[in-house]
């Protein structure tokens, strides 16, 4: 080979060189755009699962161990309360964000692959395989629990619990019943979960659980059910309104006061305001009730139903 066929040999080998290397790169930026591309993982009685391509490859056998667990909670948590969701089938995702979960009316990711909303919980990937207090997975069980109590609650009933007793910013219901269904199904993990019921919202619940059992808050949903009750009709979130609203519908499921659970423990509860709330409920609930007031009831205007009476 001449020196100019060497020279141009080895100027054209460069060129292939970044070719090749250009290819090989973009061969590798669509393998891992194949890789995080959301699919479906498994159909089960209550769930579609979802998750990014590449964290199934992975993890595929520790996300199996949960397919029948969350069925079983699903089922659990459904005949305490002794209601059933509008539909029987939600989606699960599989998050490919370290710590956390969500539920939601519909979850993007799951929606672009469906095209439709996909109401359901997202749990993060690394919850189905962390040890945690020498259970592998047991962030799995607490978060999958948790996170379908606030769904079904809002799906069920309403969402727009009061954030600062109830759900969200504290979650002390959710995590009770999260704890009642994991004695249910999956004691160890319940023995160390309701360790974090220890604080006063906590303790609320629980103590309300036991003196009453799941009655009581049948009770609350399936009255609010029937009125067409959604929270996030009745003032801001939080408010001493929405507070009250609540408590009233809780009392009204009850045997007895339970102003010796809530006076300590929930902000802005006035035994008086849910007496108002609870006598404006039966004057709606009459036979003969005027539509409107009804409506002014649902919209927190309780004081105009009773001022109808005047």
């Amino acid at each position: 080979m001449s020196r100019f066929d060497r020279k141009r040999f080895v100027r054209n080998s460069g060129w292939i060189f970044l070719l090749c290397a250009a290819m090989l790169g973009f061969s590798r930026i669509g393998a891992m755009a194949q890789d995080n591309t959301v699919i479906k993982i498994h159909t089960s009685v209550h769930w579609t699962w979802y998750a990014p391509q590449n964290i199934y490859n992975e993890h595929k056998a520790d996300i199996a161990n949960y397919y029948n667990y969350a069925d079983r909670a699903f089922d659990y948590i459904t005949h305490a309360w002794g209601l059933e969701p509008k539909i029987q089938h939600y989606s699960l995702f599989v998050r490919p964000q370290t710590g956390g979960a969500f539920a939601a009316g519909d979850i993007g990711e799951v929606h672009a692959v469906t095209g439709k909303q996909s109401p359901g919980i997202g749990v993060s990937y690394d919850a189905f395989y962390n040890v945690a207090n020498g259970i592998k997975g047991f962030w799995g069980y607490v978060l999958i629990t948790h996170e379908m109590v606030n769904l079904l609650t809002g799906q069920i009933v309403s969402g727009g619990w009061p954030v600062d007793w109830w759900a969200d910013h504290k979650s002390p219901f959710p995590m009770m019943t999260a704890v009642q269904t994991e004695y249910a199904l999956v004691p160890n993990v319940a023995i160390y979960h309701a360790q974090q019921l220890s604080g006063p919202h906590g303790q609320m619940f629980v103590h309300l659980k036991d003196q009453y059992g799941w009655a009581l808050f049948r009770r609350a949903f399936s009255m609010a059910i029937k009125d067409g009750m959604n929270w996030d009709n009745i003032g801001q979130n939080p408010s001493a309104l929405r507070t009250n609203y609540v408590c009233a519908y809780l009392q009204m499921a009850a045997p007895e006061s339970l102003a010796k659970y809530i006076t300590p423990v929930v902000p802005d509860y006035s035994p008086s305001v849910v007496r108002q709330i609870i006598q404006a409920h039966k004057i709606i609930s009459s036979a003969n009730s005027d539509p409107s007031l009804k409506e002014a009831f649902l919209h927190g205007d309780y004081q105009k139903v009773l001022d109808s009476k005047k």
